[in-house]
Formats: C-alpha cells, structure tokens, sequence
C-alpha cells in the first residue's frame, strides 16, 4: 500500500508500509496539519502513552527517567488496579487552586511547569471545577459552637424585643368591621 503526504499543497513524501509510526501519524492528520501548521512536528502524544506495569528494578527506573522523577519518588499504581495507568505515576492530588498564583509559572493558565507529570485526574481538579479543601481555618466542634451561639443570639434579642421593650405605634381607632353592626347614624347628635 502507498500513499502520498501532502505538505504545503505539494506532495512531500511517498508513504508505504514500512515507514514509521510518525510517518503514519503525519498521513492520517495530514489535512489537519494543512490548516495553518505547515511547518509543525507531527502529533507524538502517543509517545507519551502510559507503558506497561514495571515489574523489575530496571522497568522501574526507566519509567522514573521517562516521567522526569527520581526513583525515591517513582511510584506507580498498584498492578490490576482499575485505573489501568500502566507505569504511570501515582502522583499526589494539588489542585490547580491550592499552588502558588505568583509563582512565574511555564503555563499559567494551568499553573504547571512544561513537562511536569500531572495527576491522573488532573482535569477534575482545574481552577473552574471543584476544588477540595486543603484544612479548615477552625475544626468542627467551633464551627458549631458559633452557629449555636449565633442562633442563641439572635434568638435572645428576638425575645427581648418582642416582651420586653413596649410597643410604639401611632394611635388608630378600632378597625370597624361589618360583623360587628354599624358604627355610624343618620340621625343629628343632641
């Protein structure tokens, strides 16, 4: 089987079986890549695919220097789990909220370093999605006391005002209703 590339609006390169994976990739995003990135390397991100679970010493190393962390800190999830992320590492949770704003971050937007390995679930954690608490300024039992007192409070005053201080209203007669026969006559006072 062969097929030509195009690159530019001119056919770049003949593509037959043999040829790489990176070839292959460059075929199938070809006319996307014709857009406006003439001149750009073809998609790798299936580089950077997870490889399988590393069962030696060695395995462990060279997936420790593919993700750019030290051995004491290369960990990867636990075999069978339902993850499935191969060698890749089992990071700690920082959300995107809880790191430094004023650090001079490679990507701001993201606050991460280029190259930084993220979090499996990275993207549930971003600035605009959920972010759990990292500690509370006051535990539980203070976080009641100060509801219970407040309640209290407003509860006492509530009280106090409405038995104890009187009641000041401009004077009206009694309200006249129906039921209770008429309140007036046609007939002259004497």
């Amino acid at each position: 089987m062969a097929a030509l590339v195009a690159r530019g609006g001119r056919v770049a390169k003949l593509v037959n079986s043999t040829t790489s994976s990176a070839n292959i990739a460059c075929l199938h995003t070809g006319s996307a890549r014709l857009a406006d990135a003439i001149n750009q390397p073809v998609p790798w991100n299936y580089l950077w695919k997870p490889g399988p679970y590393p069962e030696t010493e060695d395995a462990k190393l060279a997936a420790a220097k593919k993700y750019g962390l030290i051995i004491e800190d290369y960990k990867p999830y636990p075999k069978g789990d339902d993850t499935l992320a191969g060698d890749y590492p089992m990071l700690p949770l920082v959300p995107e909220a809880h790191r430094k704003a004023l650090y001079e971050w490679d990507f701001p937007e993201y606050r991460r370093d280029y190259g930084e390995p993220l979090h499996e679930n990275w993207d549930m954690y971003r600035e605009t999605r959920w972010t759990p608490h990292s500690g509370q300024r006051f535990s539980l039992k203070w976080q009641v006391f100060f509801l219970v007192s407040i309640l209290s409070v407003n509860a006492g005053l509530y009280w106090f005002c409405k038995t104890q201080i009187p009641i000041i209203q401009r004077p009206v007669l009694e309200l006249q209703n129906v039921r209770d026969g008429p309140h007036y006559t046609f007939e002259p006072l004497d």
